[in-house]
């Protein structure tokens, strides 16, 4: 099988001769091809053709640069390795084995089930990486100890068939996500993590908080579905215990109804995402969604939707009856007009999001 080693490079003339040296070694009993995607603005992409690279020249963005790797690439099996000698090319075989042997899709270099020399992460990185690779696991029900490893393999049609879009650190979270969702064989094998040669190009907060936004949006059921329960049913039982035991709150009905009307177009938001992430593959059809998916949704929608809104209108209809017949004057019926105004504003919700749901199975 033929080993596509990509190498993302960003001013690493420090260590890019070496790596690649070192890679050459490893891969000495294989047949191989050297791709470095640079943007750089020292010698980096000239040392590397010098050793005899393939260069792909002013790609910017860490996930950006192995997209454009993964499309140049001709190996059966592609290798991703940071080029700053924090990882070293002689534990190639190790990660490409399970691949070769066919008992791997993709493989992770786990810094944390090998070894992490001294000086070679920071420990605010260190509890970083533990902390959102404990929250990937979390999200996606798996058991990775290093989502963030920077040392990978793969068979190259099974991450082709991922169809990876992140062009930046977060590519490394997306790959993992989308391979689980997938179904792909995924292990880890231990590796050591050395000191790194030259600048740090990592920022601390803005990376983070870049796999987390994606963790996020891959997960529509804790991003959507389980505030958006707990806000309905928070809402719920307050309306419920205002209008039986302290009518004279009114104050506590208004915040009720937020929550019951944010929680409401929430759900929503939730549905329609799980539908789309279905619908290109990103996740399977589970219950909740052929629940939704049914022909049927559409008119239970409108019908449960109508209801509400003739009922909150037949409800406004008697508080303003009350209130001509009481010829104008004061009505002390304040809460029931802001339940007529819910029932109305929800069920246009549920008239309007269920069109919308209907319509994301449209060919």
């Amino acid at each position: 099988m033929k080993v596509s080693v990509i190498l993302p490079t960003k001013n690493e003339e420090k260590a890019i001769g070496a790596i690649l040296k070192r890679c050459k070694e490893a891969l000495k009993n294989h047949d191989y091809e050297l791709i470095v995607v640079d943007n750089s603005t020292d010698r980096t992409p000239d040392i590397a053709e010098e050793f005899g690279a393939r260069v792909i020249r002013n790609v910017e963005g860490y996930g950006k640069a192995y997209i454009e790797g993964l499309r140049a690439a001709e190996g059966e099996v592609v290798v991703m390795l940071d080029a700053d000698g924090t990882y070293d090319p002689l534990e190639i075989p190790k990660l490409i084995e399970p691949i070769v042997s066919n008992k791997a899709d993709i493989v992770i270099g786990s810094r944390f089930l090998g070894e992490i020399k001294h000086g070679a992460m920071n420990p605010v990185h260190r509890l970083g990486n533990r902390l959102l690779t404990k929250l990937t696991n979390f999200f996606f029900k798996t058991s990775f100890s290093d989502v963030h490893s920077g040392m990978r393999a793969a068979r190259k049609e099974s991450i082709d068939s991922l169809k990876l879009s992140c062009e930046g650190m977060e590519f490394a979270t997306e790959m993992l996500a989308k391979a689980w969702k997938m179904g792909l064989r995924v292990v880890e094998v231990p590796i050591t993590y050395h000191p790194r040669k030259g600048d740090s190009k990592l920022r601390t907060f803005r990376d983070g908080w870049r796999h987390l936004r994606l963790m996020l949006l891959l997960s529509p059921t804790h991003l959507f579905l389980i505030p958006a329960m707990l806000m309905l049913l928070a809402g719920v039982l307050l309306i419920l215990y205002v209008m039986l035991f302290e009518p004279i709150r009114t104050h506590s009905l208004v915040l009720a109804s937020m929550l019951v009307m944010i929680g409401t177009q929430t759900f929503f938001f939730g549905v329609s995402s799980k539908i789309y992430s279905a619908k290109i593959g990103l996740a399977e059809e589970d219950r909740f969604v052929r629940f939704f998916r049914r022909y049927s949704i559409l008119e239970e929608g409108l019908v449960l939707g109508i209801a509400l809104v003739i009922a909150g209108f037949i409800l406004g209809y008697a508080i303003l009856s009350a209130w001509i017949g009481a010829g104008y004057g004061e009505l002390n019926a304040l809460n029931y007009a802001i339940l007529s105004f819910l029932m109305v504003a929800v069920g246009l919700q549920v008239v309007f999001s269920t069109f919308f749901i209907s319509s994301l199975w449209i060919e």
